[in-house]
């Protein structure tokens, strides 16, 4: 079936926004004095979001009421920061211009909250061209659950086997997979060593970016090579 909708997770699928959430962290950790963490091995938590950042940054047990209080303290940090040294993944902003070119909607399903996700597209000058965004907080019920997927179906007003999920996460490929969408792993994301995403049931394992685009151009019937490298 030719692909009407390309839907994506945010962190470490479209954009690698690992430098800004883990130098919150870190200015987070020196606030309370204790030591920064580098950037590779937090990087793989970004997905996890901010009580996962917290709880690797801390060398202590957190209780919960203050483990809330630092993540209030690591989203308004992070608010204030969010597109400052956050990028494209390289090849992604060719796969949103073929979807532009050819008319096909794309949109952004996220757990990340909706204001920090908006706040975020919009720094990098592509809010205006995603057709929907659906954050961690729109529905009251997130992902895996396929809920805020049916949900962009229902908006786009396309049937859920037209549409293509991709994210970097079991748990985007477990909410696609419920929604009856095809699904795609990037496995460019913050997948840790340990993960096994070739076991998630996905349609798709992509390496690259480029081979997103290659899949686009298949499903968009515009005849590129079948390949998802």
């Amino acid at each position: 079936m030719q692909l009407k909708a390309l839907l994506l997770d945010l962190d470490g699928t479209l954009v690698d926004t690992a430098p800004d959430m883990v130098a919150t962290l870190n200015r987070v950790l020196v606030n309370h004095k204790e030591a920064p963490v580098d950037l590779a091995p937090a990087s793989n938590l970004v997905s996890n979001g901010a009580r996962a950042l917290l709880e690797f940054g801390f060398p202590r047990q957190i209780s919960d009421k203050e483990m809330n209080t630092l993540i209030s303290e690591f989203l308004q940090d992070y608010a204030d920061h969010v597109a400052d040294q956050s990028l494209f993944y390289d090849g992604m902003l060719d796969c949103l211009e073929l979807c532009n070119d050819h008319g096909i909607p794309w949109g952004v399903v996220t757990n990340k909250p909706l204001e920090l996700s908006r706040a975020l597209l919009e720094g990098l000058g592509k809010l205006s061209e995603c057709k929907i965004l659906l954050g961690g907080d729109s529905l009251p019920v997130k992902k895996p659950n396929p809920a805020p997927l049916l949900h962009c179906c229902m908006t786009l007003s396309l049937a859920a086997s037209e549409c293509l999920y991709v994210g970097d996460h079991v748990r985007d490929i477990q909410a696609g997979n419920a929604a009856g969408m095809d699904t795609a792993v990037a496995l460019w994301g913050y997948i840790d060593d340990h993960e096994a995403p070739d076991q998630w049931r996905a349609n798709y394992l992509l390496n690259q970016p480029s081979g997103l685009y290659a899949l686009l151009s298949d499903r968009l019937e515009l005849g590129a090579v079948r390949t998802a490298g």
